[in-house]
């Protein structure tokens, strides 16, 4: 991963604030158990990232992630994101800050939780802006060289048995230029493995029904885990009607229409080339 283009300190906080406010305000309309199995699914993706991606583990890098632990359940909403905002002003790189920091602070609350260091709503709290932060970071990411401008994984939402349309619409664009990866019949786990190993430039996510926005969430959340820097478009009939529900989940772009979601991939396309060396 290369470090992109920084955004001054006030467009950190403000992006952190909105994607904090609305993930906070979906754990509080949701269902415990609902609001449980998402926290504890972004806690374990972050966790398995730093067991499989380890980079360092000083005494001081884990004084630090204590600090961060504490400051991810504390009053003060904005404690953590300013000590991870503080790491890269001093230039540590995105990735270190990510494995080092972040996902070992998964890793410990993971540990807080199973102990009763920390109540479930803290940990609640800490995931939405664990998420938050490193949706605020994403812009310091950018995907492993690519060959093709136009490049794509199409998939399911897990779950869903409807996949005629998910064909069709990799094949029409494929028509139109597209390098697509198709990925049909996955579980969640296997769709994850399967996302984080292939380097594309966007995903497409199909969604036939409403009825899928609690494995769409789960897979959202997995998403932002392990692609912080890929964009991600949603299409297909169940998106009818619950767009305002879709909104937390940081789409690219959210369409029921194969011709507005071919305009919209394009479009993203057009304003984001590649580096003329990628």
């Amino acid at each position: 991963m290369a470090i992109a283009g920084d955004q001054p300190p006030l467009a950190r906080y403000r992006a952190y604030s909105e994607r904090h406010t609305k993930l906070l305000r979906l754990a509080k309309r949701l269902p415990s158990q609902q609001t449980e199995r998402l926290a504890r699914e972004a806690i374990r993706r972050l966790s398995t990232l730093r067991l499989e991606q380890r980079h360092g583990d000083t005494w001081e890098t884990r004084k630090q992630v204590e600090r961060l632990c504490s400051a991810l359940i504390d009053d003060d909403e904005t404690a953590a994101a300013r000590i991870v905002f503080d790491l890269n002003a001093a230039k540590i790189k995105p990735e270190v800050v990510y494995l080092d920091y972040l996902a070992a602070a998964a890793e410990r609350l993971e540990e807080w939780w199973e102990q009763d260091r920390a109540s479930f709503w803290q940990i609640t709290v800490a995931t939405c802006r664990l998420l938050a932060i490193i949706r605020s970071m994403n812009h310091l990411f950018e995907p492993y060289a690519l060959q093709q401008e136009k490049s794509a994984i199409f998939a399911g939402v897990p779950g869903e048995q409807h996949t005629i349309g998910l064909r069709m619409a990799s094949d029409i664009f494929r028509k139109d230029g597209w390098n697509v990866v198709l990925l049909i019949g996955l579980g969640h786990n296997e769709l994850i493995d399967r996302i984080a190993s292939t380097h594309v430039r966007v995903i497409g996510l199909s969604m036939s029904s409403k009825t899928s926005l609690d494995a769409l969430s789960k897979l959202m959340i997995s998403i932002h885990v392990c692609k912080p820097y890929t964009p991600v478009f949603l299409n297909g009939n169940g998106v009818k009607d619950i767009r305002a529900k879709l909104k937390w989940m940081d789409f690219a772009g959210v369409s029921d229409d194969l011709e507005e979601a071919k305009e919209s991939m394009n479009a993203w396309i057009d304003a984001h080339p590649l580096p003329v060396d990628a």
